[in-house]
């Protein structure tokens, strides 16, 4: 949560517009964190405390606008499709289906003015936009790159150093 203070901070020290900041407010409105409230849940009987959901929720205030809307949707999907191990279309399709489920059921958009068709068309613009990202291409001739991630040196988890070809 400590990002929202940290980047409002910021966004006053300088002196950034004042959409900037509430792009940094409402970007996550007042969803539920859940990993850490499940994990939170996890340990409460052994701890004996009780959990509260309002203290794994983000600040707020919810998406005021429809871009905000968007943003947050747009901030939501970009991170859980990192997470896909097959991103297939159907895998990206039902991603999006679930991150859009969890905000409306969550009320995250009704301060919005999105309408059903707006987050229809969205969800098609973030669906290609993703399928963009991850369709597999050839490989390129000449260049084994996973072969390079296996060769990683111990000591950096860098790959292996390049021989220097004398260029600046």
């Amino acid at each position: 949560m400590s990002h929202i203070k940290d980047g409002l901070d910021l966004a006053r020290q300088h002196r950034l517009p004042r959409p900037i900041h509430d792009a940094i407010e409402q970007h996550h409105g007042t969803a539920l964190i859940k990993f850490f409230y499940q994990r939170a849940q996890e340990q409460e009987g052994e701890s004996g405390r009780q959990v509260e959901e309002s203290d794994y929720r983000y600040p707020g205030p919810k998406p005021q606008t429809r871009v905000m809307g968007v943003l947050m949707l747009a901030d939501s999907v970009e991170a859980a499709s990192r997470t896909l191990r097959d991103p297939t279309p159907l895998t990206i399709r039902s991603l999006i289906r679930k991150i859009f489920d969890v905000n409306i059921q969550d009320g995250q958009l009704d301060e919005t003015d999105l309408t059903l068709s707006d987050l229809s068309k969205i969800s098609d613009a973030f669906f290609h936009v993703l399928s963009n990202i991850f369709h597999r291409r050839v490989d390129y001739p000449g260049f084994d790159f996973e072969d390079r991630r296996r060769k990683q040196r111990p000591e950096s988890g860098l790959p292996p150093a390049e021989p220097s070809q004398g260029r600046n």
